[in-house]
């Protein structure tokens, strides 16, 4: 069953809407039947809002993700973890600034328990001791890691989101 907003009227009698090749295929990728649209500008926005829903679509599910994983602390933030970093560093001797950034103490850190593994290559405890800091390391950074990328894919959204109103807008 054709709806009517799918059919373009002419004097000649049913035309239907000429799309380009590309606009087609993207069309058909996103599962969507290119003859329910009318105009190439139709299509586009149509393009645009399934887009932006698969987009929200894989932020939720990661966001569900992060619920269902057992984590004794939740909801961190960068700062969270920069200050967990810091803390970690200190508990190792080392002295950082208080603008450095995540990257700069992490990799203080790393040096530091390499020098420690190092040198403690003939006694277990202090080997066992620096696998621990790297540990606690690893899971500081895996923890950041997940924060930066949760919210790169939320300001993701949020741009698609601002560009699908522009393009809708006209401006």
């Amino acid at each position: 069953m054709t709806s009517f907003n799918s059919i373009n009227y002419s004097r000649g009698g049913f035309q239907q809407p000429q799309l380009s090749s590309s606009t087609k295929n993207r069309l058909e990728s996103l599962g969507i039947d290119p003859s329910l649209v009318t105009s190439e500008t139709q299509a586009q926005a149509v393009i645009a809002k399934k887009e932006l829903e698969k987009c929200f679509e894989e932020y939720a599910a990661i966001q569900n993700a992060k619920q269902e994983e057992p984590t004794e602390q939740k909801n961190l933030t960068e700062t969270d973890l920069i200050a967990q970093a810091k803390t970690l560093a200190e508990q190792l001797g080392i002295s950082i600034e208080n603008d450095a950034t995540f990257d700069e103490i992490t990799a203080l850190i790393s040096n530091a328990i390499q020098d420690m593994m190092n040198k403690a290559q003939n006694d277990p405890s202090a080997m066992e001791r620096a696998q621990q800091y790297q540990t606690m390391l690893a899971q500081i950074t895996d923890e950041y890691n997940n924060v930066t990328t949760s919210n790169s894919g939320l300001y993701s959204a949020m741009s698609m989101q601002a560009n699908n109103t522009r393009y809708m807008l006209g401006l």
